[in-house]
């Protein structure tokens, strides 16, 4: 039968309380006293009762960006499309053994919590940068410590970051077009935002080219708005304003989509029978429209997974340049486009 706490302590003259503090590594018991009990625990072969320093978890901060005033990807639009990619942040950090910290900023506090982070006692820094410019992003690149960008990427800068294959996306959605029969696209294309819209303009472009299509210059239709009902507002002004349409339209993402969709159904045209519509990202609602929105999955909780593996690294290694991860998107294919006879 093995030893005991109260045994040791009997025979070292020790309280059980002062034994069991000492095996349980707790503070609060001298030097000596902690020497001794560890000696006589290792003579009588019980080393099995020590328990083992644990570690201290590592911490890293996940800076979470949220521009103010912007219908197309403000608070509500972006609190469900980034869940996902916070969720799998929690999760892999949790996975991975390290503890995290969670800061919201946006552009009214970005430089001074810059500044503050500079004093966090954290061994990395993940940063959702979605809706930050250049500026924005510099401020937190200056910062001594490892750091991964999310979803935003400068190609004059060198950083670690993970974001998500747009131009692939992109072109799924104008593939899956062009297969159906449609020659005639036409683009709701979202200006003066997020880095992400500006990626999937140029894949647009690309892919019209490399699948032989030509696209009317009156058919790229540019949304340039800042809250509230505007972007409805702003497609109901331009799309009255047409004689005729093209017979689909591809969206630089689900709310600009389903807005068109909206208006569409006020100017008496029908969807998919008249013109069919293609969104971004796969939010929880164009599953429950009428018709349902063919759109680009982004496995956004992947995106998350994959930050916090590189963050990890990055600490760990420290190793010397930048790394790009682009994960990568799928069409779902639903009922708002129709193949051409």
């Amino acid at each position: 039968m093995g030893m005991k706490v109260k045994d040791i302590a009997k025979m070292l003259d020790l309280s059980p309380s002062t034994v069991s503090l000492v095996l349980n590594n707790k503070p609060g018991i001298s030097d000596v006293t902690r020497e001794r009990v560890k000696k006589a625990v290792i003579d009588l072969g019980c080393e099995d009762l020590i328990t083992q320093d644990v570690e201290e978890k590592k911490t890293i901060l996940f800076v979470v960006y949220r521009k103010h005033g912007s219908s197309v990807t403000g608070s509500s639009y972006f609190s469900q499309l980034f869940s996902e990619i916070i969720e799998g942040v929690e999760y892999q950090t949790r996975a991975k053994g390290y503890n995290l910290m969670i800061s919201y900023i946006d552009q009214n506090n970005f430089k001074q919590e810059a500044a503050r982070i500079r004093s966090e006692a954290v061994e990395g820094i993940l940063l959702l940068a979605t809706e930050m410019d250049v500026e924005q992003i510099e401020a937190f690149l200056s910062i001594p410590m490892p750091i991964v960008v999310l979803d935003n990427y400068i190609e004059q800068k060198q950083y670690d970051c993970v974001t998500m294959n747009n131009e692939l996306g992109v072109y799924e959605a104008i593939s899956h077009l062009a297969a159906l029969g449609h020659r005639d696209i036409g683009y709701f294309h979202i200006v003066c935002n997020a880095n992400n819209f500006v990626e999937r303009y140029f894949g647009f472009q690309r892919a019209v080219e490399m699948l032989g299509l030509t696209v009317k210059k009156e058919n790229i239709i540019e949304i340039a708005t800042e809250g509230g009902d505007a972007v409805y507002e702003e497609l109901k002004r331009q799309l009255s304003q047409r004689e005729s349409l093209p017979t689909a339209f591809f969206a630089d993402n689900d709310i600009v989509a389903i807005c068109a969709m909206r208006v569409l159904r006020e100017l008496n045209v029908q969807i998919p029978q008249d013109v069919s519509i293609v969104g971004f990202d796969n939010m929880a609602l164009s599953e429950m429209l009428d018709p349902p929105l063919t759109t680009i999955q982004i496995p956004k909780r992947k995106m998350g997974m994959a930050a916090v593996n590189a963050i990890i690294e990055k600490i760990n290694e420290d190793g010397v340049g930048s790394l790009k991860t682009e994960v990568a998107t799928s069409l779902i294919v639903r009922h708002s486009v129709r193949k051409l006879e």
